[in-house]
């Protein structure tokens, strides 16, 4: 069984920290009264002179603040990883492998780099990074994969046991569907029952 953990609201703070850096670098004057993170597409949350300069903007001029320079999402988040992969994935008694696997879509340019960078700081001894261009061949990679993405929750294929998918709340993904569903990563890694409840759905 590979599980596939999504970085960006999982893993990686993304949308708080693309806020922050908006406001202060490129839209002082933007109104934060009734904020609200309605969408995962954050070209259409904030307002951008051009889509170009959204393009320019994440992707260039502030690729590394954004994914690089980026916090965990929850405190202590990088030893409860460390913790699940190096420990509980271990103590494990079940003879089916279980693998683990970073997956990011729409990394471009030099946010590639920069994500890179952001996983070194995590100190994962995690083997397999996957930055797809098609963010749909995430599911070709993996039996579960956990994210906050609804475009990746619902490409799930259609298979009662053959893939299981895991959200991690955001304001974003209120009406999305999933197998699982777990308020923070640090929630789904801190009890060891939680991955043996996944070996015993994905064995069917």
């Amino acid at each position: 069984m590979k599980i596939a953990i999504d970085l960006n609201d999982v893993v990686r703070d993304f949308s708080n920290n693309f806020l922050r850096y908006y406001v202060e670098r490129y839209n002082h004057e933007f109104d934060l009264d009734d904020f609200e993170f309605w969408s995962h597409n954050l070209n259409e949350v904030f307002p951008f002179n051009s889509e170009n300069a959204y393009y320019n903007f994440i992707y260039n001029d502030y690729a590394f603040e954004l994914f690089g320079k980026c916090g965990v999402c929850s405190r202590n988040l990088e030893s409860e990883l460390n913790n699940w992969t190096e420990k509980t994935l271990k103590d494990i008694d079940s003879e089916e492998k279980i693998e683990v696997m970073i997956v990011s879509p729409n990394e471009y340019g030099a946010s590639i780099g920069s994500t890179y960078f952001f996983l070194s700081k995590l100190g994962t001894k995690i083997r397999e990074v996957y930055l797809p261009v098609n963010s749909e061949t995430i599911w070709d990679k993996c039996d579960v994969l956990i994210t906050a993405n609804p475009d990746l929750l619902l490409s799930k294929p259609d298979c009662e046991h053959c893939k299981i998918s895991i959200k991690i709340n955001t304001e974003y993904n209120k009406e999305s569907s999933s197998d699982y569903t777990f308020s923070s990563l640090s929630k789904f890694l801190s009890d060891k029952n939680n991955t043996e409840k996944l070996l015993e759905h994905y064995n069917g």
